[in-house]
């Protein structure tokens, strides 16, 4: 859904959630950096999904092409 940009915002607060749960619960006690399989790569996909979520999907969305 977030690829074609159907229903984006509510897939990227999905993605935003469970994120979240993946640093917190998995990757935040082995520090910052990958090499450690720390949350630097989540960190990374959080601040992705937040993008999505601020700003939408964009022009050539499904969601902009069903509005019309």
């Amino acid at each position: 859904a977030l690829i074609i940009g159907l229903l984006a915002r509510p897939a990227a607060l999905g993605l935003s959630v469970l994120t979240l749960v993946a640093i917190f619960s998995v990757h935040i006690h082995n520090g910052l950096f990958m090499a450690n399989n720390g949350y630097e790569f989540a960190l990374a996909l959080l601040g992705g999904a937040l993008a999505v979520l601020l700003e939408g999907a964009g022009r050539l969305s499904a969601d902009r092409a069903i509005i019309r």
